[in-house]
């Protein structure tokens, strides 16, 4: 019985260490399969928060973009505006332009005429005299 005892005991004790074997192998590969999936953790951590910030930088820019949008609406119409009161400006100045000169031709042809009439008047008092 000895010896059989013997024989069960070392299957056993085989079996046993080959268990022990295989469970620090396991917990092994679970502590590698850990440290990766805690690296892989913080990197997730990581790019989410890149991420973040840049959905956060990105909003930023398109409130910028809008609010430039505006002003550049906002400059277009004061441009169109101001290019309006110039031509407007322009047209008035030829206006009193054409006018002065016809004004200036009428006073040419009237001071013509008081110095027709002066010299008229100046003959007309040699004869009375």
């Amino acid at each position: 019985m000895d010896k059989y005892r013997s024989r069960k005991v070392g299957p056993v004790s085989y079996q046993l260490t080959g268990a022990q074997e295989r469970r620090r192998n396991n917990e092994a590969k679970a502590s590698e399969f850990y440290e990766r999936v805690r690296k892989q953790e913080q990197e997730l951590r990581d790019l989410q928060s890149r991420l973040g910030n840049g959905e956060k930088q990105y909003a930023d820019l398109q409130a910028q973009k809008a609010e430039l949008d505006g002003k550049m609406r906002q400059l277009s119409a004061n441009m169109d505006a101001t290019n309006r009161a110039l031509a407007d400006l322009r047209t008035q100045i030829t206006g009193k332009k054409q006018s002065i000169e016809r004004d200036q031709g009428e006073m040419e042809k009237y001071q013509s005429e008081v110095v027709r009439l002066d010299r008229e008047i100046g003959e007309l008092m040699k004869r009375r005299s």
